[in-house]
């Protein structure tokens, strides 16, 4: 087990935070040690983080529950977080380099100007990953890793881009320990383990139904073609349906109990019971359930139209995930609307994966997804305490604490406190304005490198940086 690297994930949705521990061994396989959750309430918006105290408290409190599920000699140092959110969607981007006549177009030329285009400035927005759908060389296609030699590359890419205050909304609730190795977006991650190398290549739509947003991916060719988010998920059906006068909780309970994409027979109006004793018609909620999933249906079928897609070209179909796939005939209703084959997502079976996990798999796609990108240990040995030795001196007599005196000791303790929260705060606005600073001094460089005989000119005089996020037969999810 000690040879084995530690991966902790750690993925913010709408309704809850899920937390993950696994250890991944030198074959690969994938052993989960445990997954945690801790419910959200109007604490995190279609992906942006509104109330970072709370989230931030939850995350804290899941990582320590994350930590006893191992050694107390071993400690989480750093995590993979999960991002997602209404604004994340796909942008095209070509990247076009001339070169001296034979020069070696290799892995790492194409990994580094990858990686490069992820630092491209884009006004608002972050660049959250960065796919590659095709490497040309002087009018030839390459495929897989093959070292071709030409003097012109070009190289399209998807650009996985979300604005700006999403990935810093979610950056401000991991302050100190454990700190973020990476952002991944959760649709990619999810894809990775919810598609099989033969659904990529045959043509998939991927629909992840989460809370607030549902999120429409297509592979083609292997590749991801297309990428957008619905501002509707699953907590838009549970709000319609406390119009019926019910609360919360119970309008979640009659969804996920008794709710229904389609009408399967004949439907009686009869009374339903809540767990608080309400009452509802069960016509009232067939009604207030279909008039939203066909609302969001309908939107998911507006995807093909929009990413320019012939549903027909789609060999392997549909496949649904997330906590709102779960709501009864929702693959039959897609069917019928879309038009194409539906199967619920479920792990991949070339996906390694200890046997006692493999019964909730399907639960748990995102948070597997992220466990699986994950390549860096996030767990540290703690040092071992040396016992000092000392002269057994005879017990003190312990004394009864003044109230006057205790109170003296608070009010100081209470004040020294203060001066720390008070330093911290100066320390972050100072790191805050040299972040800043040296932000706008790389806004200027890239500006000068714009101007000189190419902006990748000197490439080969800066670091490699680190490998990309999978490793599978194209470098992308």
């Amino acid at each position: 087990m000690d040879t084995d690297r530690y991966i902790v994930a750690i993925e913010i949705g709408s309704s809850k935070i899920t937390g993950a521990i696994a250890t991944r061994s030198l074959k690969g396989v994938v052993t989960v040690l445990g997954i945690d959750t801790e419910p959200l309430n109007g604490s995190v918006k279609r992906g942006f983080v509104v109330n970072a105290d709370d989230v931030s408290s939850k995350i804290k409190r899941l990582i320590r529950k994350l930590n006893n599920r191992i050694s107390t000699s071993k400690k989480i140092k750093q995590v993979y977080v999960g991002i997602g959110g209404q604004s994340l969607h796909a942008e095209d981007h070509m990247i076009s380099r001339d070169y001296p006549e034979g020069t070696a177009i290799t892995e790492e030329l194409i990994r580094h100007l990858q990686e490069e285009a992820r630092e491209m400035p884009i006004a608002g927005a972050d660049i959250l990953e960065v796919v590659r759908t095709e490497v040309v060389v002087d009018d030839q296609l390459r495929t897989g890793r093959e070292e071709l030699e030409g003097s012109n590359l070009k190289m399209g890419l998807k650009l996985i881009v979300a604005r700006d205050e999403l990935k810093r909304s979610v950056a401000q609730c991991f302050r100190g320990e454990p700190s973020v190795i990476r952002y991944i977006p959760t649709a990619l991650s999810t894809a990775y383990v919810a598609l099989s190398n033969e659904d990529r290549q045959a043509g998939v739509m991927l629909v992840d139904f989460g809370a607030e947003t549902t999120t429409v991916s297509i592979y083609k060719d292997g590749l991801l073609r297309y990428l957008s988010t619905i501002p509707l998920g699953g907590q838009n059906i549970t709000r319609d349906i406390m119009t019926l006068k019910v609360t919360g909780p119970e309008a979640e309970s009659f969804k996920v109990r008794l709710g229904s994409a389609k009408v399967m027979g004949e439907e009686s109006n009869i009374t339903l019971r809540g767990e608080n004793l309400s009452e509802i018609k069960s016509l009232d909620l067939s009604k207030v359930v279909k008039a939203r999933i066909e609302e969001i249906v309908a939107n998911v079928n507006a995807h093909f139209d929009y990413a320019k897609c012939d549903r027909k070209s789609l060999g392997a179909g549909m496949v649904i995930v997330g906590g709102a796939a779960k709501l009864s005939n929702l693959a039959e209703l897609l069917a019928e609307k879309c038009d194409i084959r539906v199967r619920k997502g479920a792990l991949r079976q070339d996906m390694l994966l200890d046997v006692a996990s493999q019964s909730k798999s399907a639960d748990y796609l995102q948070i597997l997804g992220l466990l699986y990108c994950g390549r860096e240990n996030c767990v540290t040995v703690l040092p071992k305490a040396v016992d000092e030795p000392h002269d057994e001196a005879p017990e003190e007599e312990v004394k009864p604490v003044d109230p006057k005196e205790q109170k003296a000791r608070e009010r100081e303790e209470q004040e020294r406190r203060k001066r720390e929260e008070k330093e911290q705060r100066k320390r972050e606005a100072e790191e805050a304005k040299k972040r800043e600073k040296e932000r706008k001094e790389k806004e200027k460089q890239e500006k000068e490198k714009s101007k000189g005989p190419g902006l990748f000119g000197k490439w080969k005089d800066m670091l490699r940086k680190a490998e990309t996020l999978l490793d599978d037969e194209n470098d992308n999810f």
